[in-house]
């Protein structure tokens, strides 16, 4: 009896499942049956008196054709004859990866299967333009550790605004984003808008490496856009094993920037350059400048070296600016070390380097240009008051011969003209000693001979003794000596420098 109960439940816990699978209804539908690349695809797959959660059903098959952006659930229960009957509808919003006939795979789901779905489609419509791809890497095959750009490029019509992708996705390679830019571009015929975004890539081995780009989003009319992009292949080609780490693949450019015309000994200068290659790090730089030392000229201190710029470059190439800070310790003129950065060529296969030849400046000693410049100004002192005594001790020669010409010219007899004549430049030391004849030579010794003057001290000699002019003559006899003494024997009286015609009005 025992047996037979237990035969019994046997038969009940196989019988059971069949039952309950036979109750199960699935059904699948979706939303269009033809839609243009990058629109939404709605598939909603229902099931009635459920007994586990649809949740459960795979969607790997799917993954091939579709990119599964959403999946949601709805459980509804119903009171039927009695029953409480559950149903659930999965609704999975899909997005196609390719244009052409496609097709939603049979879902399994507790032995039953859905039908499959066929959609067609295309690359544009009505409402939708085409929109293309293009992805490039600046190069052919890049070198483990050598940096490369890769490109993508979206061709839209304008009308969609692209979300940015982030990451991408490159095992074996160090991805860094580079800025992105739009520009307008006509092809075939048909103006476009193109959306580029870069990246630079290194390959950390060699190999075949695969790059596989991110779901792109787009929005038009606020409608979501997704769209799928072939994933791109590249070899990176080895370098050899003996090359260090921190030299670059390539050759790097420097950019030295000029140093003072004149650097104070003891004070420190800065050394600034620029280090531009695709593939370079400031370790990296560092290490290729710990040649540089200091000597009984120069003592260099740790370089600074950090990324040139705010903005983020658009290519995968580098600059780093260096600023190398240093003390002369001597005056004279210096020369800053060579410099020489090692990289590695690959066309040539061989280590290369770039040597720039260090700069020659001056270095003064402070201290002692201040006592050149003291100096200098004492000297500059003592000429201002030199010329200052001599223009002083000119100006008063001027006016003795000024007060002379005119005591001259105003001279009414003989006597009063000889006294003038005697006391010409104010010598009246040498008038009570000197006679006519002896004044006129004193002068003709002094400023050469003049016939005129001769006569016109022979003249006044004879009027003395009675004989020859008159008061009258005297008076015009006077004049005329006191503009033969200006117009001939001022210029000797003045120094060099005061080689000019001073007019007569000026020594009245």
């Amino acid at each position: 009896m025992v047996r037979n109960l237990r035969l019994i439940a046997l038969l009940l816990c196989v019988a059971l499942p069949s039952l309950a699978l036979a109750d199960v209804r699935l059904s699948i539908r979706a939303d269009k049956k033809n839609l243009v690349l990058g629109e939404p695809l709605s598939v909603v797959v229902k099931a009635e008196d459920v007994r586990e959660p649809l949740s459960s059903i795979s969607l790997d098959k799917l993954k091939q054709d579709f990119n599964v952006y959403a999946v949601s659930g709805n459980v509804q229960q119903q009171n039927k004859k009695g029953r409480i009957v559950k149903s659930e509808m999965l609704t999975l919003t899909l997005y196609p990866l390719r244009a052409g006939k496609l097709f939603v795979p049979a879902l399994s789901y507790r032995g039953k299967s859905t039908q499959p779905l066929q959609v067609s489609v295309l690359e544009s419509g009505k409402q939708m333009s085409r929109v293309l791809f293009k992805r490039r890497l600046d190069t052919a095959q890049p070198q483990v550790r050598q940096a490369a750009t890769l490109v993508l490029e979206i061709y839209d019509d304008g009308s969609l605004q692209w979300s940015v992708p982030q990451v991408i996705t490159a095992t074996g390679a160090h991805q860094r984003r580079l800025a992105e830019s739009q520009r307008e571009e006509v092809l075939e015929g048909t103006r476009y808008t193109v959306h580029r975004y870069a990246w630079a890539l290194m390959p950390l081995r060699e190999g075949s490496l695969k790059i596989v780009f991110p779901m792109l989003d787009a929005f038009k009319f606020g409608a979501r856009l997704r769209y799928a992009v072939a994933p791109l292949l590249l070899n990176a080609a080895p370098v050899p094993a003996y090359l260090p780490v921190h030299v670059p693949i390539g050759k790097p450019l420097l950019t030295m920037e000029a140093l003072p015309a004149e650097i104070a000994v003891d004070r420190p200068v800065n050394w600034n350059f620029t280090v531009q290659s695709s593939g370079i790090s400031v370790e990296g730089i560092g290490k290729l400048l710990a040649s540089i030392r200091s000597n009984e000229s120069l003592r260099f201190y740790p370089p600074e070296i950090s990324q040139a710029g705010d903005e983020r470059a658009t290519t995968a190439t580098q600059t780093l600016r260096v600023t190398l800070p240093f003390v002369p310790l001597r005056a004279g003129t210096l020369q800053l070390p060579d410099i020489d950065l090692p990289y590695y060529d690959p066309a040539g296969v061989r280590v290369e380097s770039v040597s720039v030849q260090g700069a020659e400046f001056e270095v003064i000693n402070p201290l002692w240009q201040n006592v050149q410049k003291i100096t200098l100004g004492f000297i500059a002192l003592l000429a201002l008051a030199a010329a200052a005594y001599s223009l002083i001790k000119t100006l008063r020669r001027i006016l003795k011969i000024r007060l002379s010409l005119r005591v001259i010219r105003n001279a009414a007899s003989a006597i009063e003209l000889r006294h003038a004549l005697l006391n010409f430049e104010g010598e009246k030391v040498l008038a009570s000693n000197l006679t006519l004849q002896q004044w006129l030579l004193r002068m003709q010794a002094i400023y050469g001979v003049d016939e005129r003057l001769a006569a016109m001290v022979q003249r006044l000699e004879n009027k003395q003794y009675g004989a020859g002019e008159t008061d009258a003559g005297i008076v015009g006899l006077a004049q005329e000596t006191s503009r033969i003494l200006h117009r001939k024997y001022l210029k000797y009286a003045l120094p060099k420098y005061f080689k000019f015609k001073l007019p007569l009005k000026f020594l009245q």
